[in-house]
């Protein structure tokens, strides 16, 4: 692990001396401003860059998930009031990456109590770029859906300069958040502090029943550079966050959210005559997770004692990686290219206390109890991704990735710790291979810009898909035999082929994008929680049964797309809308694929005239006929049980700007208080015994919010 953070610091700062002094400045993203945002628009229907400062209705995201759920194609698992789990074209867990300012992250729980996108909190972000497909290889391996990058530009003051930004929210249910971002510097450096804070008490749904969901969450960063000249950056960065979450779907509440960041990287610019960029970056995530029963609700009475039953659970995860990047440019052949190679090794622990008469108990047995680690991944890749420009109008995208995956199992127990894991501390390696073509056409006269795409995805199985085990394969007749299981099979490797096509159309007035795909995915990784009549999976033990959930490689077919559109009908009015739809299909049992989202579209009015801005949102959810009773995802509780009929919500916002610095903006989310929810939605455990008898997770009724942000 050392050598290979060795092997990248001494590479970049070998190219750092070898630099000669230039004065060519460092490149800047410009992102427009605009007051308040229905609709996310994008310019490349591939590739989406949005403004995470911007105010999008719903209510401004208090993380990741909450941000994506308002752009085309994506969905989220809602499972309280915060720390959804995103999807994108129906597709979710690790197909679907997630970077933040250039880290791949992860959550600890077990459950997807805490996906990566709750340690994000948006505002802290300078942009979020979205690319749809495996239509890249320059960050992580194998994400068929797509990858989700947070973005932080380096800072770089010419002259002595500071900015403030700040932006405080209020809403219903108690919804309270503030946000603050102090940076300054001059030409040798520069120094950035963010602090976040979100909260939210439970809130109602439009039948007026409240939904366990409360939260707060917290995060401060500090951000130091070195800039000894225009065009070069040394950048350390450190964060830490904690908070605590109320859940609807499942029996624990998280209790501790703690996540520490570490970062080191370096950026030069004009290295030599064709090298345009060098990018070296290093880090440490580590996320300490508890969930119990009895912090944020009342425990369960044991049907054994008759008394209160205290239960908490501890995983941690410490991920560190790297990566180093050279891109090089090379005019006469038209060509630009992007070189490197990426790291990560990958460490997952628990500890817990289960069944206990105290919380004090509970907490003490825990914390004393020693970690144990349960599975332990590393991967390095390799990669390049070309752009060779034909001509003005016409270039190729080609990409290439070879990645070596490397998992060690540590369990020694499987099925509710009953028996023995016959792959205890077995070793499971792999190479595999991802890439992409893609070409690009402008026809300027139409004002068109078009694309096609093929792309290869090969995906390693994850930590959450491996924790899941077939106790149908019990081979030894007394099942209350420790060695009852003589074999378990781990899930082979997904491999996805998928054609991606689209086109952006601007004419006067009137913009359009459009944007499909067409997917065969061979070992596609489906997760079942239930049979296909909802009931839970259980063997014989002993006098009774222990349940179980199973993981299998089936081939799947998923294609659909995203459309949208917008039209200025005067210089203050503008009209936008979109239409998103996936169809998945189980090939092999010839049967629907599970947790796909439903068609959906959107239509937004607003006025804007510089000064007051007001807006109408409608959006309009189809029924979900297509599902697979209690199969589903990585996500506890995250599964097919039935049909989810359609629903429409209407939405208004507005804004005032004061002036260049002051701007104030409000909405009303589910004017009419709708009570409706969403097909993805998990099962609320409150409402009843059985899974096919509880309720999906109702959404929030009416709620009012504004929001004032300051910028100086």
């Amino acid at each position: 692990m050392k050598k290979r953070i060795i092997l990248c610091l001494s590479l970049c700062t070998s190219l750092l001396l070898a630099e000669e002094k230039t004065t060519e400045n460092k490149e800047t993203i410009v992102l427009e401003k605009i007051q308040v945002v229905s609709i996310v628009e994008s310019e490349n229907p591939l590739k989406i860059i949005a403004d995470p400062k911007n105010p999008i209705q719903p209510i401004p995201a208090s993380d990741g998930a909450d941000f994506l759920k308002n752009i085309p194609g994506f969905s989220v698992k809602r499972k309280g009031g915060t720390d959804g789990d995103p999807i994108l074209r129906g597709m979710s867990g690790s197909k679907l990456g997630i970077f933040s300012d250039g880290q791949e992250i992860y959550g600890g729980c077990g459950g997807r109590m805490d996906p990566p996108t709750a340690y994000i909190f948006p505002e802290s972000y300078d942009s979020v770029v979205i690319t749809k497909g495996p239509q890249t290889v320059l960050v992580g391996s194998g994400f068929s859906a797509g990858v989700v990058q947070f973005e932080k530009n380096p800072k770089y003051y010419s002259t002595p300069a500071y900015d403030i930004y700040s932006s405080f929210k209020q809403g219903s249910f108690g919804r309270s958040d503030q946000f603050i971002d102090v940076s300054g510097g001059g030409p040798l450096g520069y120094a950035q502090l963010i602090a976040t804070r979100s909260h939210s008490d439970d809130y109602k749904d439009g039948r007026g029943d409240t939904v366990n969901s409360e939260y707060t969450r917290w995060n401060t960063s500090l951000t130091l550079g070195y800039t000894p000249t225009d065009d070069t950056t040394f950048e350390i960065s450190g964060s830490k966050g904690d908070g605590e979450a109320k859940y609807a779907d499942r029996t624990m509440d998280a209790s501790k959210l703690l996540r520490e960041n570490i970062a080191l990287k370096i950026i030069k610019y004009n290295l030599a005559k064709n090298i345009d960029k060098v990018e070296m970056q290093v880090y440490r995530n580590y996320v300490d997770h508890i969930m119990d029963n009895y912090s944020l609700r009342e425990p369960p009475i044991s049907p054994m004692t008759g008394q209160k039953a205290y239960s908490a659970m501890n995983p941690d995860r410490t991920t560190i990686g790297g990566n180093l990047k050279v891109t090089t440019e090379i005019p006469s052949l038209l060509l630009t290219n992007i070189t490197g190679i990426d790291f990560k090794e990958d460490e997952h622990t628990g500890r817990s206390a289960m069944m206990k008469t105290s919380a004090a108990l509970a907490d003490s047995t825990m914390l004393s109890a020693s970690r144990q680690t349960d599975f332990d991944f590393s991967q390095m890749g390799f990669f390049n991704e070309s752009t060779i420009d034909i001509n003005e109008d016409n270039r190729i995208i080609a990409g290439i990735r070879l990645d070596k995956h490397e998992v060690t199992d540590k369990r020694t127990k499987l099925g509710m710790l009953i028996y023995n894991n016959p792959n205890y501390n077995k070793t499971e390696k792999d190479t595999l291979t991802s890439g992409f073509i893609r070409y690009e056409k402008d026809i300027p006269d139409y004002g068109l810009n078009t694309y096609i795409g093929f792309g290869h995805a090969e995906r390693f199985a994850d930590y959450w898909e491996r924790t899941k085990y077939n106790l149908e394969g019990i081979t030894n007749a007394n099942k209350s035999d420790p060695n009852a299981i003589t074999s378990q099979n781990t899930p082979e490797p997904e491999k996805t082929n998928q054609i991606d096509i689209g086109a952006n159309w601007a004419t006067g007035d009137f913009t359009t994008s459009i944007s499909m795909f067409y997917s065969k995915v061979n070992d596609y990784i489906l997760n079942r929680w239930f049979d296909e009549n909802g009931n839970q999976m259980t063997v014989p033990y002993g006098m009774g049964t222990t349940t179980y959930t199973t993981v299998s490689n089936i081939d799947a077919t998923i294609y659909g797309g995203e459309l949208s559109a917008s039209y200025n009908i005067t210089n203050e009015y503008k009209i936008i809308g979109s239409l998103t739809h996936v169809i998945g299909k189980n090939d092999t049992d010839n049967k629907p694929l599970a947790q796909q989202p439903p068609l959906e579209g959107k239509l937004s009015v607003m006025y804007d005239d510089g000064k007051y801005s007001a807006g109408l949102l409608a959006r309009f959810i189809s029924k979900q006929d297509r599902y697979d009773i209690g199969a589903g995802s990585i996500v506890m509780n995250g599964v097919d049980k039935g049909e989810t009929p359609g629903a429409s919500i209407f939405s208004i916002n507005g804004g005032y700007k004061y002036n260049k610095n002051v701007s104030l903006s409000f909405g009303v989310d589910n004017l009419f208080d709708k009570a409706y929810i969403e097909h993805l939605s998990n099962s609320n455990v409150s409402s009843a015994t059985t899974f096919m008898a509880q309720e999906r997770i109702y959404e929030p009724g009416r709620n009012v919010w504004f929001e004032l942000k300051t910028k100086f």
